[in-house]
């Protein structure tokens, strides 16, 4: 697919002033875009992804000579990207195989220079069209001495040129820890099992450092910064959470370091989305009921707590100090909670929790079973009504006889049976009759409707994942 690009240049040099000679500038490019699609939309619109991009060099607009080119691993977000050109490694060229990376500063020995970008979205993408100029900012690569310095008479007593080091990247990936140092600018690391912890360094000057995160688990990099310093003002680490995610740092000396860029995403932790596939998006995790360690997720431990559990992983009803669990909506619909008894939830105090160490009553995380409301259900009025029967000469009504067998109830020897002979036996007795006799037997009560429904009581829905932000 053919993209477009809509690039803006950005070209930083560095010196270090010593009478009125200067140091050879950092053989490197600050260069930033803009990368659109064939339709106008922006590659990696909703969250950061990383790309591997060509540049090449080139002496004309079409055509022309090759005079330098490399890759890289370059995160874009919403189709916006910054890098160092200089900095990344010799391409695996197909357009001149015999082609490998050389000095960058030397490809502009001329006025007209042009750059090719390629995004490899695919094996064979295509250099896109077409392409940009280079301005006059490149050529600070030729100017290695300084032959004059202006100064208006009364504005500035002194004047100083500090250095600011930018260096090749620096690749890590599953390390536990990851001492970062000022000569590597650029820091693409993968967590490990249980995270990684990249420490920045104790800078002495004017640094520079960019710490992307390139893996796809839920597991964490977290920018530290040295041992008595801080990031922003805090001792707290910077946690990169999502493949892409990185923050450029910068030091002018000493222990504390200063964020200049951050391409994280900042929604709340504990944030509940609804999304419509199966796996959750990147940085969030399936509100499943699962059971999570809280020194892997202690941002979304921060947030819930023991809201949702605190169970075990093997046994929901076993408490375990080190782990807490997420909330658990499958097949479950969402109520607001009620906390100050404002009459909304009626049932509030019969609340539960789902599992061990979990809330109960007017909180998060508390588990209300289906219920109706108490109702009934009328089928018309009956008064009464008769259920009569016939007995043939050939029925038999039969009593077992316990004690006194007087049928009136009396014992006074008018015994039907025996004719008027008490018994105190236990025999059976059958009557029989010459004639059928008619019996009736008067009838009130409530008249029950049939049973009818499903397995569960519930309205009309559609299924969607439900997921927490970490």
């Amino acid at each position: 697919m053919k993209r477009f690009l809509f690039l803006s240049a950005l070209f930083l040099g560095s010196a270090c002033l010593q009478a009125l000679a200067v140091e050879g500038a950092p053989n490197s490019i600050q260069y930033q875009g803009t990368v659109l699609d064939g339709q106008g939309a922006p590659l990696a619109p909703t969250s950061p992804t990383v790309y591997r991009i060509e540049f090449r060099l080139w002496s004309q607009i079409t055509g022309g000579t090759l005079l330098w080119s490399e890759q890289q691993l370059v995160t874009v977000s919403n189709g916006q990207f910054s890098v160092r050109l200089g900095e990344g490694q010799a391409a695996a060229d197909s357009v001149a195989p015999q082609f490998a990376q050389n000095n960058l500063g030397a490809a502009f020995a001329a006025k007209d220079r042009f750059i090719g970008i390629t995004v490899k979205t695919t094996p064979a993408a295509t250099e896109i069209v077409p392409r940009l100029a280079f301005l006059s900012s490149p050529y600070a690569f030729v100017a290695n001495t300084v032959t004059r310095v202006s100064q208006q008479p009364g504005t500035v007593s002194n004047m100083r040129l500090t250095s600011i080091g930018y260096a090749t990247r620096k690749e890590d990936t599953g390390a536990v820890s990851v001492a970062l140092t000022v000569d590597k600018h650029t820091n693409l690391i993968g967590a490990g099992p249980r995270g990684t912890v990249a420490q920045l360094p104790v800078a002495g000057g004017l640094q520079e450092v960019l710490v992307a995160k390139i893996d796809a688990t839920d597991k964490v990099v977290a920018i530290s910064p040295p041992p008595n310093g801080k990031i922003n003002g805090s001792s707290q680490n910077i946690r990169l959470k999502i493949q892409g995610e990185s923050v450029t740092l910068q030091n002018i000396g000493g222990e504390d370091w200063w964020i200049v860029k951050d391409t994280r995403d900042n929604t709340p932790v504990g944030t509940i989305i609804s999304y419509a596939a199966t796996e959750p998006p990147p940085g969030y995790l399936a509100c499943d009921g699962s059971s999570r360690l809280r020194d892997d997720h202690p941002d979304l431990f921060a947030a819930l707590g023991t809201a949702w559990g605190s169970a075990s992983e093997a046994n929901d009803q076993v408490i375990d100090a080190n782990r807490f669990n997420l909330p658990n909506f499958s097949g479950r619909f969402l109520r607001g909670i009620d906390p100050n008894d404002d009459g909304v939830d009626n049932d509030a105090g019969s609340r539960v929790n789902l599992v061990a160490g979990g809330n109960a009553g007017r909180r998060t995380g508390s588990y209300q079973k289906d219920s109706f409301a108490l109702h009934g259900h009328t089928n018309g009025s009956d008064p009464g009504h008769i259920h009569p029967a016939t007995l043939t000469s050939s029925d038999r009504i039969k009593f077992a006889q316990r004690g006194d067998t007087d049928l009136d109830g009396n014992d006074n020897g008018d015994d039907a049976i025996n004719d008027g002979n008490p018994q105190q036996g236990t025999t059976d007795v059958n009557l029989s009759f010459s004639s059928p006799p008619t019996i009736s037997k008067a009838f009130t009560g409530i008249v029950k409707t049939e049973d009818t429904g499903g397995s569960e009581t519930r309205p009309e829905n559609v299924g969607v994942r439900y997921c927490i932000k970490y």
